[in-house]
């Protein structure tokens, strides 16, 4: 490189590819000139991260691709990790840790959550307030105390280095007056001089406090190394030219400050590859400034530099290029490094491209209903998808796969997720039977997964806290409700003082109390547990941190376990293990467990979101904010909630800098007082709105950029006037009709690129029929909520059809016949699991099969075989593991498990609850399979044919029974024996029904007079 590079990269065109093929071209470069050169010579900064994860993972697979016949590459690739690749704020602190005790900076000093520092930022913004009353009276002549406080935390936030740089601005501004008001100006310029001296003085305090904690935040840790190499000579030289190359991703995200680092660490010699898309630049909030892209590119053309456009997507199918080509072009402002020029598609095979690929989803009233049903409308059809490809000469095409559409294929983003959007969405999409996860919710703490486990930490604090102790016993930690729960309660409602009076017992001292029979097997069994591990832990409270209080809780109450058998979406068990990864915070926040709780209770861990699920192994429609799917591609993007409008009220203050380049910074309040335009504040407000809706066509280009196949807008008409940037921003995709009521039509411009859908004429059920499918009758499951079990008396029992069947004992059957009931249904812990049951391993694998489309092949064979995700597969050994693929692999080819991997439906342990008479009737169903002539229950018995038995018979009648009203048509049941691969078909036709009810009665007084349920049937 003779000069510096800039690259800009429309989304979708491979920039961090291009990144890592610079940096190893670097080498390559060196390598071949014969110059001396090391990974310390090169430093490559990204935004976040997961993206200098995934760079340096591309970066070592090109290295390893050099890597066999040269030590050079061999040397390189063992040095790696030590390599500069990272996130600026972890590249300015490695610097510090280097050179900054030689400044006096603490080499220990660590970037703290903002569960840390927004407590010390508030405590110190109030005392600073309270301390400087000099300073507070002008103030308060344009602001109130509210206002003024969050100006502070704000602003230390967010826009530190900006304010302390600031210059306030005068009663007139650049020859303009600041106001109409020529007193309120007065006041006004006052009040922006004493605001930065109370700054100044409040972020002193702050950062003195923090240092004796021994925390910093991301600005402090950048301010710390400007400052070093600013003050500090000596250190300057030391580093400046220290790097050859510097390498900056997504440079339409950095701002001011950083970039000021950059050059005071580059020498004469140092190159920067500047990389980035200013249509990207969506974190203006956080204060990032979009113009230092532009600057960059000017400074870099005029330096002789070079500048490369990528140009090519490889992401998207051309048919949806031709629709955001010909939007954002009219969207943003003409040419230079701001515009939006077009995209050029990969070439095509087999790509379908009939259809438009942009659909703007309609509905009169609610867009999360547009959103819904066009989801159900889909989901379960095939459709043509595109997948990038590579021939023989290494040249990258799009190659067409049709398949058929699952939920996961779907990413629904909105703007926001406050004010119980994300809730409202969730809601819509239930409603119709959809699984789905919001992405980054609020409220970490106050999830049902998270909440029960972390009461115990309340419990330890104070035994006497009931609400904690209820809120641990009816989640899942322990699963009791709330007829347990009161009959807890009546066990150990008071007991005797010492002084002859009756004292009320707390919850938790109430468990020893309990009687066999007060309630079912498993959940005492739970009940016990819990209170021993809360014995244990009550011993050593004051010994071990809140993180290890968790740990030890969950691992005594076989926590996750517990979680993965009722959470079939894994996201409860992602949000427990991200409790875990947050943990560190937990042990910081306070010193003694009470102040922990304290914490817990109020909002300061409110940053904490709900995990995200980024896995194939769940088929859910995914809901998140355009800020978190950027870096992203999904399948299918509906951007939603297009509506939004901007919320009422202004910013407390105003930062501007002069000329949007290098120069100062000015600094205003926002007074009570409404400027009028011709004033220096009016300037201020405009030029702050202009940017705003910038910024919001960007974000607009990000959310739709992020789908491969297809995308979806929704649109609603509009209820009231007022801003609303992506409305306004869409309404020139359509023309109105003369009832406002009524759908759309794409505009003349977009014929054939957009298609708009009324969702408000489709019926709600998703049977909306194409072109090219047929119209069965579809099948109907109705809420199986409806079935509610409360009405049964106390001594109704929960019964499976392995209780009743003639075999009698589980020793009386054939070994591997024992159903998922044996297990599920027999007070959960109470019968360990044999390890030679290679029936249970087998049924483990074959849980996937059929979900999602996956095959048999793909799940594992006998050569690799692989072990099922669930716990309870470490209680097999590779052996056993290897001695059932050895079975399952001779199916691979088999009729029924063909149809199982290519069928429209797969249930897995579905589990069916039906009242009958008193008692309820309760099957779990391995398979319930559907294709296009109904539905069929499956139930896998590892074992061969001559073992069948009426029994089993028997078992798949009772699953018909239970099945027959709910999942239609139902055309009935298969034993499939494993061993040998024969089927057995069994049927429970409609005139037959009457007299298995009748069986069914004679088995159940019979079992009753036999023997009590015990394990098998469980007290309702």
């Amino acid at each position: 490189m003779k000069g510096d590079l800039f690259i800009s990269a429309s989304a979708g065109t491979g920039k961090t590819f291009a990144i890592s093929e610079r940096y190893v071209e670097i080498f390559e470069e060196a390598f071949r000139s014969g110059e001396e050169i090391d990974v310390g010579d090169v430093a490559a900064i990204t935004f976040t991260r997961k993206a200098a994860g995934e760079m340096k993972e591309r970066i070592v697979g090109m290295i390893g691709d050099r890597a066999g016949g040269d030590p050079r590459w061999r040397d390189l690739l063992s040095s790696i990790p030590f390599a500069w690749i990272g996130t600026i704020d972890s590249f300015a602190g490695r610097i510090l840790l280097e050179v900054g005790p030689f400044a006096g900076i603490d080499p220990g000093l660590r970037v703290a959550a903002a569960s840390i520092y927004r407590p010390i930022s508030r405590r110190e913004a109030l005392r600073g307030m309270v301390e400087n009353e000099d300073l507070l009276e002008p103030l308060l002549k344009v602001s109130g105390l509210d206002r003024l406080l969050e100006a502070l935390m704000v602003g230390e936030e967010l826009y530190r280095d900006k304010i302390l740089a600031a210059r306030p601005a005068g009663p007139a501004d650049g020859g303009v007056p600041l106001h109409q008001d020529p007193g309120v100006a007065a006041d006004l310029a006052e009040a922006n001089g004493a605001f930065l001296s109370l700054f100044s003085a409040v972020d002193t305090a702050r950062l003195g406090e923090m240092e004796r904690e021994g925390v910093t935040d991301f600005s402090g840790v950048l301010l710390a190394l400007r400052d070093l190499l600013v003050s500090r000579p000596e250190a300057r030289r030391h580093l400046r030219g220290r790097f050859r190359y510097i390498i900056i991703d997504e440079f339409q995200d950095t701002d001011h400050l950083q970039t000021e680092i950059v050059d005071l660490l580059r020498g004469p010699d140092t190159r920067v590859v500047y990389v980035g898309d200013a249509k990207q630049s969506i974190y203006r909030f956080r204060g990032a400034e979009v113009e230092a892209f532009g600057r960059a590119r000017t400074e870099v053309e005029s330096s002789c530099g070079v500048v490369r456009t990528l140009d090519k997507n490889y992401r998207s199918h051309p048919r949806l290029l031709d629709f955001t080509n010909l939007f954002f072009s009219g969207i943003f402002r003409g040419g230079g490094p701001l515009g939006c020029a077009p995209v050029i598609p990969l070439p095509t095979d087999g790509v379908e491209a009939w259809e438009p690929r942009a659909k703007l989803l309609f509905h009169r009233e609610d867009e999360a209903m547009a959103a819904a049903v066009f989801i159900k409308s889909l989901v379960g059809r095939n459709f043509s998808f595109v997948e990038r490809r590579s021939d023989g000469d290494g040249h990258v095409f799009l190659a067409g796969r049709r398949r058929r559409i699952y939920f996961r294929d779907f990413a629904i983003l909105i703007r926001k997720l406050r004010g119980g959007t994300g809730d409202r969405y969730r809601q819509a999409l239930q409603n119709m039977g959809i699984p789905c996860y919001v992405v980054g919710e609020s409220g970490f703490f106050d999830l049902p997964e998270i909440k029960g486990l972390v009461s115990i930490l309340s419990l330890l604090a104070d035994p006497g806290d009931d609400l904690a102790a209820a809120t641990a016993l009816l989640s899942p930690a322990v699963g009791l409700d709330l007829q347990n729960l009161a009959r807890l309660r009546f066990r150990g409602n008071f007991t005797d003082g010492e002084d002859g009076g009756r004292l009320r017992v707390g919850l938790i001292d109430c468990i020893p109390q309990m009687e066999e029979g007060d309630i079912a097997p498993g959940r005492m069994k739970r009940l016990l547990r819990y209170r021993e591990v809360f014995d244990r832990l009550m011993e050593r409270r004051d010994l071990l941190k809140p993180s290890e209080i968790l740990k030890e809780a969950a691992d005594g109450l076989d926590y996750e376990v517990r979680l993965a058998k009722i959470d079939p979406l894994r996201t409860k068990t992602a949000n427990f293990r991200k409790l875990f990864e947050a943990a560190e915070a937990l042990d910081e926040a306070a010193p003694t467990l009470r102040e922990v709780v304290s914490r817990l209770d109020g909002s300061s861990f409110e940053e904490l979101a709900p995990a995200s699920v980024e896995s194939e192994e769940t088929d859910a429609v995914k809901v998140m904010t355009v800020h978190q799917a950027k870096g992203l591609e999904f399948p299918v993007v509906i951007v939603a909630e297009t509506s939004w409008s901007r919320p009422a009220g202004s910013p407390p203050f105003h930062l501007r800098r002069e000329g949007g380049g290098k120069g100062e910074v000015v600094f205003t309040l926002i007074p009570k007082e409404k400027a009028e335009e011709g004033t220096a504040l009016f300037e201020m407000v405009e030029e702050e709105e202009m940017r705003e809706a910038e910024e919001e066509k960007r974000t607009l280009y990000v959310a739709s950029t992020r789908a491969t196949d297809l995308l979806g807008v929704t649109l609603t008409t509009p209820k009231t006037r007022g801003s609303r940037p992506w409305r306004d921003l869409l309404s020139g995709l359509v023309e109105a009709g003369e009832d406002p009521a009524e759908a759309p039509k794409a505009d003349p411009a977009f014929e054939g690129i957009v298609e708009v859908v009324d969702c408000s004429a489709m019926d709600p059920s998703g049977a909306v029929p194409t072109r090219e499918e047929r119209e069965p009758r579809e099948p109907v499951i109705p809420d199986l909520g409806l079935i509610d079990p409360i009405g049964l008396s106390h001594e109704s029992l929960r019964i499976s059809p392995t209780w009743l069947s003639e075999e009698g004992t589980d020793q009386d059957r054939p070994p591997g016949s024992m159903t998922v009931e044996d297990y599920d249904l027999a007070g959960e812990e109470e019968e360990p699991l044999v390890p030679k049951d290679l029936g249970r391993l087998a049924h483990q694998i074959l849980e996937r099969l059929g979900e999602g489309g996956r095959t048999l092949a793909s799940l594992g064979s006998a050569e690799r075989p692989t072990r099922p995700p669930h716990l309870l597969a470490g209680r097999f050994g590779d052996d056993e593991l290897r001695e059932v693929w050895a079975v399952l692999d001779r199916l691979k080819d088999h009729e029924l498990v063909r149809e199982i991997e290519s069928a429209e439906e797969v249930r897995t342990e579905y589990q069916i609850i039906r009242p009958f008479g008193e008692d309820l009737l309760v099957g779990r169903v391995d398979k319930l399979v559907r294709d296009e002539e109904g539905w069929r229950i499956v139930d896998f018995k590892f074992a061969d044919s001559a073992t069948a038995s009426p029994g089993s018979e028997f078992q798949m009648k009772f699953y018909i029974y239970l099945a027959r009203e709910l999942f239609c048509p139902l055309l009935g049941a298969r034993l499939f024996y494993l061993k040998d691969g024969a089927v057995q078909d069994v049927f429970l036709e409609d005139e037959l029904v009457e007299g298995f009810e009748l069986e069914l009665s004679a088995r159940i007084e019979e079992a009753k007079g036999r023997s009590t349920p015990g394990t098998e049937g469980e007290e309702g």
